[in-house]
């Protein structure tokens, strides 16, 4: 191939803009008022054979409006594409792939790419994202939690100022657990206030003991180890009935805790029984109905 052929060939495929209406308007204006197609081509500098094509187009139908296109015919009709959100199919089973869908088509007689099935599910407001994550709860599980929730809701507001929630908390200190981004310009990674500070052999989380009630916070206790239900009893000895004391409920406060292994040990409840005027029952799968944890969630955002 030769040179000139070659740069032909490339230019072959680049479409040129299409004309304006207004500019189809002004050629058939310049035409009906006796201008030739090469006086009319010279005027508004575009060629002689895009103005012909334009002057017939109105002969035969007195418009220079473009047709609606009608363009490539669908592979799938309109009843079978109401069989990709069926019952039986997407409402069911929102986890089925494009590509498994795609085989399943083939029902049909049609061999289709599997990016058509995702633009018919996008077109009936199917769109792909990512599951949300939610804690397993089973049914068993789900009757227990609206019982107690049933019972606790008939509760006074007297009764919730003197309860004592219990929990524990990881902070970290030097970074987030997640990916941590920043808007730089080229070869400015290495800028301080572009970098996320780190260090070697641990320290930068650290896990804190604390409790509260609707009179405030009470003690709070770094934990440098990880604590078992002996050591987990020690921090209540510590700390519970001082921080009672503090919040003036030392005669009345209920005690409050998740259901954490080292919580409901037998030496625990038993701690509890003989040293706590009242020990709420717990919900299963009751790490996040603790209000304390709106407490942690205020201190990470700040030390952020």
């Amino acid at each position: 191939m030769k040179i000139g052929e070659c740069f032909v060939t490339r230019n072959m495929g680049r479409k040129k803009p299409e004309i304006r209406i207004e500019m189809k308007k002004l050629i058939v204006d310049h035409y009906k008022s006796g201008k030739s197609i090469r006086k009319v081509s010279d005027i508004l500098k575009i060629s002689k054979s895009t103005i012909f094509s334009i002057i017939c187009k109105y002969r035969k139908t007195g418009s220079v409006e473009n047709k609606a296109r009608t363009g490539r015919p669908a592979i799938f009709k309109r009843r079978e594409q109401r069989w990709f959100q069926s019952e039986k199919k997407i409402t069911i089973n929102p986890r089925i792939s494009a590509v498994k869908f795609t085989l399943e088509a083939r029902s049909f007689g049609k061999i289709s790419h599997p990016e058509t099935v995702r633009n018919i599910l996008r077109n009936h407001d199917f769109h792909s994202r990512v599951a949300r994550k939610k804690p397993f709860i089973s049914r068993v599980n789900q009757k227990e939690r609206l019982k107690l929730a049933r019972c606790y809701l008939k509760k006074p507001k007297e009764f919730w100022e003197s309860v004592i929630f219990v929990d524990e908390s990881k902070f970290n200190v030097f970074s987030s657990n997640g990916k941590q981004k920043v808007w730089r310009r080229p070869n400015t990674e290495l800028k301080l206030r572009n970098l996320r500070a780190t260090v070697k052999h641990g320290g930068s989380s650290q896990l804190v003991w604390g409790c509260m009630s609707s009179f405030g916070t009470g003690n709070q206790e770094l934990i440098d180890s990880k604590v078992n239900k002996y050591g987990y009893l020690d921090i209540l000895k510590r700390n519970i009935r001082q921080s009672a004391k503090k919040m003036g409920i030392l005669a009345t406060f209920k005690f409050y805790q998740d259901n954490d292994p080292k919580h409901t040990s037998h030496i625990c409840r038993l701690w509890a029984l003989y040293h706590c005027p009242w020990s709420l029952k717990r919900q299963p799968k009751s790490p996040d109905l603790n209000p304390i944890e709106h407490l942690w969630d205020n201190i990470q955002q700040r030390l952020h």
